[in-house]
């Protein structure tokens, strides 16, 4: 349940930042979350933008809809875990950089 959870907020939130900017993302990441992230990576796809918390939790529960467990609360219990597992600092420094709603998302 925790990695298709975690997969699928990473994947609705690489799909509304640039390839470098995910490069970036993924640089402060420790070594396996960093995995997750890339995994399934289709580059082609579409980028969208920052929506509200509701449309995005929507679109981390179609990863696998058939066994994803995801909770209503998905990004923010997926942000709070992650930040405890990464240089804050870094981590917020490079969320900066990346289009407006990228720092909110992964507000705890």
């Amino acid at each position: 349940m925790t990695y298709t959870m975690t997969q699928g907020v990473f994947q609705v939130f690489r799909r509304r930042i640039s390839t470098k900017e995910a490069i970036a993302f993924a640089n402060v990441l420790p070594v396996c979350l960093r995995a997750l992230f890339v995994t399934d990576w289709d580059v082609d796809e579409e980028r969208k933008t920052f929506e509200d918390c509701e449309a995005m939790t929507r679109e981390v529960k179609l990863l696998r809809a058939e066994h994803n467990f995801s909770t209503e609360t998905a990004i923010r219990h997926v942000a709070q875990a992650l930040r405890r597992h990464v240089n804050e600092e870094a981590f917020d420094e490079v969320l900066s950089q990346f289009p407006e709603g990228a720092l909110e998302f992964w507000k705890p």
